[in-house]
């Protein structure tokens, strides 16, 4: 008989359950997991939570423990690079009746609490996938909640109506694009897409840099189905454009890029890339972060739908402290280049 609570060592049966899963994203496989381990120096646990000997959910979390702080978050502290991770139920839990749901729910709640001995952490963070707000297990132990959003366009209406639901000054920008000869080509060098975010994050607003060019590389080796990056060229051959999406499952629109010299054509890069999505045949294309209000009224122009995913939390006496200190003194850009190790 199965633990509850196991940590899974291997690679083939954690990769195959969230391949099955439809709520398992690319952000929760065995490769990507232990790239980011590396890279950040954040220990990766890929528990999972079982009931008799059947796996019913997958939970990858990351911990460290540092000068009498113990951390454990899902996922660790990357600005925009891992959005959400946390629990991944089984592939039949989103068509179960509702009992069914409720079951399985209360044997991850007693997962989670065992994990949670286990770890004994002064601060614990989830940030949860969209499409799992179920948190009343959460909200009961006394966890805090925050919402979180997100903007999802639906791909299932005919291309021609995905152009008419478009803002009308958009539409009048992106014709011009077009008819000027921009274009879009799928490349493999990372090295445009990670300068042009490098200098984005480097802005004093910006709560954690964004790590090493490395750790893209090796998530592109990782993942060369998945993970592709688009620029987008004007007429002479000039770069205008830059981006990354992930195509497992729906597609995002993962890591873009600020303007370059000014111009808006990342909105002719975002609308190509919806085309591409459509003709691919995915059912969403997700633009990740909705929580940005200088960005949103830019995302908004798409119509898309805007969607949640929850954080739930809880800390210790000890970890309210370390929070503060981190808000207060270290959140700021030259120290935090001294103390995380994985920024440059």
């Amino acid at each position: 008989m199965s633990l509850p609570v196991e940590i899974v060592t291997e690679r083939e049966i954690w990769d195959t359950f969230i391949d099955e899963s439809p709520s398992g994203l690319l952000f929760h496989r065995w490769d990507f997991l232990k790239i980011t381990e590396r890279h950040t120096g954040y220990t990766a646990h890929p528990f999972g939570i079982y009931k008799g000997e059947e796996l019913v959910a997958a939970f990858p979390i990351f911990c460290k423990r540092k000068g009498g702080l113990s951390v454990a978050l899902s996922p660790p502290p990357m600005q925009a690079v891992i959005p959400y991770l946390g629990i991944v139920m089984g592939r039949d839990y989103t068509v179960a009746k509702q009992s069914k749901k409720e079951s399985a729910l209360q044997v991850v709640a007693e997962g989670l609490k065992e994990i949670i001995e286990l770890l004994s952490p002064n601060y614990l963070a989830i940030k949860l996938i969209p499409g799992f707000h179920d948190v009343r297990q959460f909200i009961w132990e006394g966890y805090q909640t925050r919402i979180s959003y997100s903007y999802v366009v639906d791909l299932t209406p005919p291309l021609e109506t995905l152009w008419m639901n478009l803002n009308g000054k958009l539409r009048t920008s992106l014709r011009k694009f077009a008819e000027n000869g921009y274009y879009l080509e799928e490349g493999g060098d990372i090295t445009p897409l990670y300068e042009a975010v490098r200098q984005r994050f480097r802005q004093p607003d910006m709560d954690i840099p964004v790590i090493t060019k490395d750790y893209f590389e090796d998530i592109l080796r990782a993942y060369p189905d998945h993970i592709h990056i688009y620029h987008l060229y004007n007429q002479d051959g000039d770069l205008r454009g830059v981006g990354t999406t992930q195509e497992y499952k729906r597609y995002l629109l993962w890591v873009g890029g600020p303007k370059i010299d000014g111009t808006s054509a990342n909105e002719y890069l975002q609308w190509l890339l919806i085309k591409d999505a459509k003709e691919k045949g995915f059912l969403e294309f997700e633009n990740t972060g909705a929580n940005n209000p200088n960005l949103n009224m830019h995302k908004a122009k798409y119509n898309p739908d805007l969607t949640i995913h929850l954080e739930v939390s809880q800390k210790d006496n000890v970890g309210r402290a370390a929070e503060w200190v981190y808000s207060n003194i270290v959140n700021k850009p030259w120290i935090k280049k001294r103390i995380i190790p994985y920024i440059e």
